[in-house]
């Protein structure tokens, strides 16, 4: 890929092309499609792009025909909602040039972002994390569209002295149906993830010796106002601050000092009525996602197991009252190293083989976590971390472990990671503390075997987590367990037809609870086997369908039956049109484990998300996303024993691809019928906010609004109005 060094004057960001600069440097136009069929040739959608270093940034410009230009899809979106549904440009940039990790900025023809961290080792993308100082200007045409992006070096993550090139791939995504992709490489359909194959840039010694002399300090400060009724707002008024400083290009230091997260965007609604265990929460917090690549983090798998979470979990940090963080990046390895002071608030867990039990403390608390990673040749990588907690009245756990990753051959990994806790706490559930207790240790293994083929597909997992493993930094929802995974998929690419992929897939989970007298565990037994056989297809409009038959085994209680409920699942997702957006709906139906009534009954669990965006006169956009959950088990006389819901409504009026006004209504409902035993159960929650949200480029932004809470059924509404002010400056 061809780089412009030699540029005197800066491009105005705008979108427009018609800089000087842009006349001269070298242009690339050698796109391939890669959906719904690999091909060297893109048709009527012919793209360009050009490179450029400018000053302390990597400026891209792209221009894409279209045969249709008035048919663009351009919607105002928030950020990270730029989906398949939308015409956009995505540029990747592995600054490593491992093909690890690669960050990603993506633009669509409305000049709206979605950004964050793509990982090789799971094909997914991260878009939590946010380049907010990147900069974009999109340009509508008479034949299609352009887009400049530009990307300053001080948020890229690389080495001082790498000794392997910049890699970077451009791609396209145009959603007419059939909907294409096309990129600046030929990938091929059997490519284990998108890093395989990407570009180096032509000479990159001019960019090497800039990044060498690059230095970034950043101090933000932030402003927030409170007033709520009837109980008053608490702290009514924070100042908290945040400094970056990259002292050269191997290392970030970040400090961050009483930091406000009250009006972090709310989390998506969960159903937690029929389960005993901990639910996982994505971090949404600036501040815990800038060093994300090295902090080793992987989300939940299909069984909803966060194993990448054990060693730590972010959101186990409650209430944050300052934090230090430094970042370094070798050629071979890096490294990090996090303090922060909790002021507590929140639930801690202690996990069991066959619940989570989970106590609200107000107890302060101190942390700290580090991280080291070495590549030891191409294609393996270990990294050591310890971590440790500390809580008022002595109380403490600890934490040390590998983790390790690596490939057999092109299509074969190996992952895993070894953890030995120790814990000096005991759980005081009467008072709502921990304190002071006798060490115990334990220990949690995993390792698992993925191969990734253009035919075949399969992975294969084992895991062990002792009875008295504990980690307070981690997400550990279960302990006492050793678990099996096992995921089998043929692949199929028709050559013709509506469908462009599907999928067979069988399914098999086995976990098994180890013997655990002290918690009523008197031997090891299964708790949770399942079988799961069905498929996925892709179709018109990239809509997803997959459904599957489920045989399980489960237990609910120690030493209890072991149930055998039936069921079938049924799933849909779509990108309909440029009006209706987006649909996804899953449904299983059958029969449900009842976990406190420890019976098997019908019932089914539902989750729905439809979207739709509106266009509005004097470039305004209006966007609606509406989500439905639903469960319920019915008793074995057939009435209704326990019925759960969420509803989420998000209304958002955009004014700008910088302002918008945002209107959220969220509410939860439990009920559980009386019967004989226990008696009737109701429980509602409910929170609504409107928020006006507007940046000033990359240093300011502000917001200013109201929300309405009730925490509980028989609490009072809470309200509050709250104004928060962003202002950074460049040191």
């Amino acid at each position: 890929m061809p780089l412009h060094t030699q540029a005197h004057e800066a491009p105005r960001i705008d979108g427009r092309l018609d800089d000087a600069v842009w006349q001269v440097a070298p242009r690339f136009d050698a796109f391939k499609r890669f959906r719904p069929e690999p091909s060297g040739s893109v048709g009527a959608y012919r793209t360009e792009a050009q490179l450029l270093l400018s000053g302390d940034a990597l400026v891209v410009a792209l221009r894409a025909w279209d045969p249709q230009p008035q048919n663009l899809r351009a919607p105002l979106a928030r950020r990270d909602q730029v989906w398949p549904d939308q015409d956009s440009l995505t540029v990747w940039i592995d600054p490593n040039g491992r093909q690890q990790v690669a960050q990603f900025v993506r633009v669509n023809a409305a000049g709206s972002i979605r950004d964050g961290l793509y990982t090789a080792a799971t094909d997914d993308e991260d878009d939590a994390p946010d380049f907010l100082d990147v900069e974009v200007g999109v340009q509508r045409l008479a034949d299609g569209w352009s887009a400049e992006i530009r990307w300053p070096l001080a948020s890229l993550r690389y080495p001082l002295d790498g000794q392997l090139p910049w890699r970077l791939m451009l791609s396209r995504r145009i959603p007419s149906e059939p909907a294409q992709t096309l990129t600046s490489v030929l990938l091929e359909r059997g490519t284990p993830h998108l890093l395989t194959e990407m570009q180096t840039l032509d000479h990159d010694a001019p960019l090497r010796e800039r990044l060498a002399h690059t230095q970034h300090r950043v101090l933000r400060s932030e402003l927030t106002l409170r007033h709520g009724r009837p109980q008053a707002a608490s702290p009514r008024a924070n100042l908290g601050l945040e400094l970056q400083w990259r002292p050269r290009a191997d290392w970030v230091l970040d400090a961050t000092l009483r930091p406000d997260f009250s009006q972090v965007e709310l989390d998506d609604p969960q159903l937690a009525g029929n389960t005993r265990f901990a639910l996982f929460v994505p971090e949404k917090r600036a501040f815990f996602l800038d060093s994300s690549d090295v902090l080793g983090q992987v989300g939940p798998d299909r069984w909803g197991v966060a194993r990448g979470q054990l060693a730590f979990y972010s959101r186990a940090v409650v209430d944050p009252r300052w934090g230090l963080r430094a970042t370094w990046r070798g050629a071979d390895s890096e490294a990090t190293a996090l303090a922060v002071r909790d002021a507590g608030g929140g639930l801690l867990l202690r996990p069991g083989a066959l619940g989570t039990e989970s106590v609200e403390i107000d107890q302060a608390s101190q942390l700290v976590f580090a991280r080291h990673r070495t590549q030891w040749s191409a294609d393996w990588a270990v990294a050591a971390l310890l971590t440790r907690r500390e809580w008022q009245r002595g109380a403490s756990t600890d934490l040390l472990g590998l983790d390790w990753q690596g490939q057999l051959g092109e299509d074969e990994r190996l992952r895993g990671h070894w953890l030995l806790s120790r814990d000096l706490s005991r759980l005081d559930v009467q008072h709502g503390l921990l304190r002071a207790a006798q060490a115990t240790q334990d220990q949690a293994g995993w390792l698992q075997w993925r191969h990734h083929g253009e035919h075949w597909r399969w992975q294969a997992d084992w895991e062990r987590i002792g009875t008295r493993f504990v980690n307070d930094n981690g997400f550990v929802p279960q302990a006492g367990i050793q678990r099996h995974t096992l995921e089998l998929t043929r692949v199929v690419h028709p050559e013709d037809g509506p469908l462009q992929e599907w999928e067979a897939t069988l399914r098999a989970l086995d976990t098994q609870a180890l013997r655990d007298p002290e918690r009523g565990v008197t031997r090891r037994q299964p708790i949770g086997q399942a079988l799961q056989a069905g498929g996925w297809m892709l179709g018109p409009w990239s809509t997803e369908v997959w459904g599957h038959a489920n045989w399980q085994r489960q237990r609910a209680r120690a030493d209890g039956g072991l149930h055998r409920p039936r069921s079938l699942t049924l799933g849909m997702d779509s990108h309909p049109g440029p009006l209706f957006t987006f649909a996804h709906f899953e449904l299983e139906w059958g029969q449900r484990l009842d976990v406190d009534a420890d019976r098997v009954g019908r019932g089914y669990a539902l989750s729905s998300q439809f979207n739709w965006r509106w266009v509005l006169p004097g470039g305004w956009g209006m966007e609606l996303e509406q989500r439905w959950a639903r469960a319920a088990v019915r008793a074995p006389s057939g009435q209704a024993a326990l019925a759960e819901r969420q509803d989420q409504t998000k209304l958002v009026l955009y004014l700008s691809p910088e302002q918008a006004v945002r209107l959220l209504h969220q509410q939860g409902r439990s009920e559980r019928e009386a019967e004989a035993g226990w008696p009737a159960q109701r429980d509602r929650e409910q929170v609504s906010t409107l928020t006006w949200l507007a940046r000033a480029g990359a240093l300011r932004g502000w917001s200013v609004g109201a929300s309405w809470s009730r925490v509980a059924q028989a609490q009072p509404l809470q309200r509050e109005l709250f104004v928060k002010f962003q202002q950074g400056w460049n040191l």
